[in-house]
């Protein structure tokens, strides 16, 4: 089902803030070369992520790990895309303090009006900079 585990360790963050090793980071697209890419980077930093290629594996992922708080997501994906994930996920898991970021290569402003009306406050443009994700997961303040 595309879903991979990586380096399982806690690491420092710009100005001092720390991905908790138990709130790994959930990665979700659907092109396994790319996913392969981001998790092998994130392990090599030494942040937990785990990773599911579609929508609905991701929602299965977060029911299966209830210590996700951050949800990194591509926005167009078959079935359901990102802003997709981000509803059904507030709707099933809106006791849970769950925060996404949305990564695009090609996004119309619909689609980062539609994610920042689902509360997603952090668009990152594709090719993802590990700078960049490390920036947008501080500012989230998890």
């Amino acid at each position: 089902m595309g879903m991979t585990a990586a380096g399982l360790h806690a690491s420092p963050l710009p100005g001092g803030a720390r991905v908790n090793e138990m709130s790994p980071l959930l990665i979700v697209d659907d092109e396994p070369e790319y996913l392969d890419e981001i998790l092998e980077a994130l392990a090599y930093e030494g942040i937990e992520a785990v990773s599911a290629s579609n929508g609905a594996a991701a929602v299965a992922m977060l029911r299966q790990y209830p210590d996700i708080r951050v949800v990194v997501t591509d926005i167009r994906m078959p079935e359901m895309d990102g802003i997709a994930l981000v509803e059904a996920a507030r709707g099933e898991f809106g006791n849970r303090d769950l925060h996404f970021i949305v990564v695009t290569g090609h996004a119309a402003k619909s689609d980062l009006e539609r994610a920042r009306a689902a509360g997603v406050r952090n668009c990152l443009s594709k090719p993802l900079a590990l700078d960049d994700l490390r920036r947008a997961i501080q500012s989230l303040q998890v």
